[in-house]
């Protein structure tokens, strides 16, 4: 099979497998970002897989890569619901570690508006669209004061 075939495949694969993930109840943003993942991790292979391995080693990875991101979601959401409302407060052995107390420790910096902004995000699981209505700021400045889970968690490891 030619390169140019192959990448073709992927591609034809990657668009099947993102209404997959829709359909199984992800939302349309992180499947896309999930997909993406995978298409590039194929491509970096040193291997080819045959056209016959690859749409099974494909889903594979795209259920794992959504599983992974869903449990960084679940993790990043029970420590903003600890950190940021505390009536929502657990028993610290649930959010105790050294990761844990960095990014208390940055949380505890934000200002109110930036609270309020990954509340809405997180905690009410409000779209960016709706956040930036809610606020009368454009979409693109929310997604600047409003961290992704998966760059902070990368820095509080």
């Amino acid at each position: 099979m030619k390169l140019d075939g192959y990448e073709a495949l992927i591609k034809d694969i990657s668009l099947e497998l993102m209404h997959y993930l829709v359909g199984q109840g992800a939302h349309q943003e992180i499947a896309e970002d999930v997909i993406q993942d995978v298409f590039v991790k194929i491509l970096k292979m040193d291997i080819i897989l045959p056209p016959n391995e690859i749409r099974p080693y494909m889903y594979r990875m795209a259920r794992n890569q959504y599983v992974d991101h869903y449990r960084k979601q679940a993790r990043f959401k029970k420590l903003l619901q600890y950190y940021l409302i505390p009536a929502a407060k657990q028993p610290r052995s649930t959010v105790n570690g050294p990761q844990n107390k960095r990014l208390a420790k940055v949380l505890r910096k934000l200002n109110d508006k930036d609270r309020q902004l990954l509340k809405l995000k997180y905690l009410n699981n409000q779209s960016i669209d709706q956040i930036a209505s809610k606020t009368s700021k454009s979409p693109a400045a929310i997604k600047m004061r409003i961290p992704n889970p998966q760059e902070t968690q990368k820095g509080v490891r």
